[in-house]
């Protein structure tokens, strides 16, 4: 222990360790502390409020519901792709991937151009079956689950991927020759031996359709369905004389399946052992076509015919007129372009955020990666543990924690509520553990003999960091920044409590924009943001698989 206090990098991570603190903790402490206290009042009214338990009902149905559906068919999506020769499946893998890329604001818009009232879906099948009036309706839970889960689909799908390929074809060939059929081998081999990551890959879905806010409050808050991320805003921009307190208490509340799945993860797992070679490739033959046709049509209507929706609502000149050559114009794109005084503004908002919040995240990640993968110390685990905090918690939790920071400032002429600065350390406590994953993956990946033989030359930890260690790391740097970027610029969840209008940002000027009837200008934004994201996407990708991750 002593010679690891002795390590160079120990001022730098105490540096990190005390920036972490103000960032996480602190934050956190006081929302805990703001939600017991007031003599049991908070607790009290959250036990006894109709419009809580309602709230809880319906985002326990829509998540759960939601975890189901994403599960049943990113394990079925999983298997096709990975376990058989699926015709076409890199392109269906990148298409059901494409969710994890959207920001849920501008998946719902896309939804509601496609199969809202007026959309092209429901016109389309209404003039096929000779009907009137809508045939459903998006502002439903039915609308909230099947968005939700097409949103965590891309999760549970990697989850179930990375537990697939770690089997070994040895289990299943030896049922095989014990006279087990195909369907044996999965009942009996593959799925029990599935089992952990199936877990997870619920869990985390689970996770992820909770503590969405853009899709319940597209479609809830029109539909009147409450739910808890909604209640919680609610709550927080109508507060009165208690109503961060009551805040505080739902926040807990809304916090605590996190907590418990953050504390599970933490304990040593069972899981598969990596197999010798991964099993062959079933062979579908004509099946296979049927079912890639069948898999292409899916993929047209809930993500292809949703996005081309919102580029066709962006192109037309009136919301509702029919998609002909003579009603179709770039004005809009002009207009969101050129003209907007409010989209040049959100936009350098959130240029300079997300590059900022990129940018210190990632050098932050690169010194505590560093650390856990070369110290031995047990305080780093729980520094890791506070790093991953607020970023499974709801982003709506830690954003109402900052706000009972620095509303009022604890220090006087320290005001940061309503600037860009809050942001700014909102979306660095959030997104510090996205850019920790690919910093430490490539630490672990370096040999320590480089430091070794860099430090017998006489080179310092600065030099061995300058000369040797940051160009091998270079790959894996650059995709924490883009992943931390990819995840900040069009932000909705934070930004939802935290901006004004001095310091609005481009996921929130989507959502207003949507919300306020200005539907053109918004599936304008929304196109050009996909078209972008996409972009950074496919850089990410390219970086990591030159670091070698999957």
């Amino acid at each position: 222990m002593s010679k690891g206090l002795r390590h160079p990098i120990i001022p730098w991570l105490v540096a990190v360790a005390a920036l972490v603190t103000l960032t996480h903790v602190y934050p956190l402490w006081r929302l805990l502390q703001r939600a017991l206290g007031g003599e049991g009042e908070n607790i009290r009214w959250l036990l006894e409020t109709p419009r809580v338990h309602l709230a809880l009902r319906h985002s326990l149905w829509v998540s759960a519901a939601s975890a189901a559906l994403a599960l049943g068919a990113a394990l079925l999506l999983a298997v096709l792709t990975t376990q058989t020769d699926l015709p076409g499946r890199g392109i269906l893998r990148l298409l059901f991937l494409s969710p994890l890329v959207i920001p849920p604001q501008v998946l719902a818009l896309a939804w509601i151009q496609w199969a809202g009232p007026v959309g092209y879906l429901q016109q389309g099948l209404r003039w096929i079956l000779g009907g009137q009036g809508s045939l459903w309706s998006l502002y439903t839970p039915g609308g909230i689950i099947l968005l939700l889960a097409l949103f965590v689909l891309p999760i549970a799908y990697l989850t179930l991927v990375a537990g697939l390929s770690r089997l070994s074809k040895q289990a299943q060939e030896a049922a095989q020759l014990d006279g087990a059929n195909l369907l044996q081998v999965w009942l009996f081999i593959t799925l029990p031996l599935l089992r952990p990551s199936v877990a997870a890959a619920a869990a985390l879905a689970f996770l992820g359709a909770w503590g969405n806010f853009g899709i319940p409050a597209l479609l809830g808050i029109p539909g009147r369905y409450l739910t808890l991320p909604t209640l919680l805003y609610q709550e927080v921009i109508n507060f009165g004389g208690d109503g961060f307190g009551r805040s505080a208490a739902l926040a807990l509340l809304f916090g605590l399946p996190a907590l418990f799945f953050l504390a599970w993860s933490q304990q040593p797992q069972a899981g598969l052992d990596p197999g010798e070679a991964p099993p062959d490739p079933y062979r579908l033959g004509w099946l296979g076509w049927l079912l890639s046709g069948i898999l292409f049509a899916a993929a047209l209507l809930v993500i292809l015919g949703p996005l081309l929706a919102m580029a066709a609502t962006a192109l037309l000149r009136a919301y509702g007129l029919p998609l002909v050559w003579s009603n179709l114009t770039l004005e809009h794109f002009r207009l969101v372009l050129f003209e907007l005084e409010r989209v040049r503004r959100a936009t350098l908002h959130s240029l300079g955020l997300a590059g900022g919040a990129a940018l210190l995240c990632s050098g932050m990640a690169t010194i505590l990666g560093y650390a856990l993968t070369r110290l031995k110390a047990r305080l780093l685990a729980l520094l890791s543990f506070i790093v991953d905090l607020p970023y499974a918690l709801p982003g709506l939790i830690f954003a109402l924690s900052l706000i009972l920071v620095w509303l009022p400032p604890p220090l006087p002429g320290l005001s940061l509520y309503g600037t860009l600065w809050l942001i700014l350390m909102a979306y660095l406590g959030r997104f510090l553990a996205l850019a920790l994953q690919p910093m430490q993956a490539a630490w672990r990946s370096l040999d320590t003999s480089l430091e070794e033989a860099a430090s017998i030359d006489g080179a310092s930890l600065l030099q061995t960091f300058r000369y040797i260690l940051l160009p091998l790391l270079a790959p894996a740097l650059t995709a924490a920044v883009l992943l931390v970027f990819l995840q900040s610029f069009a932000e909705l969840t934070l930004s939802a409590l935290l901006v004004t209008s001095r310091s609005e940002t481009f996921g929130w000027l989507i959502f207003g924009l949507q919300q306020g009837g200005y539907t053109h200008q918004a599936a304008a934004l929304s196109t050009l943001l996909v078209l972008v994201l996409f972009g950074l996407a496919a850089g990410i990708q390219a970086l990591r698989r030159q670091v070698g991750q999957p």
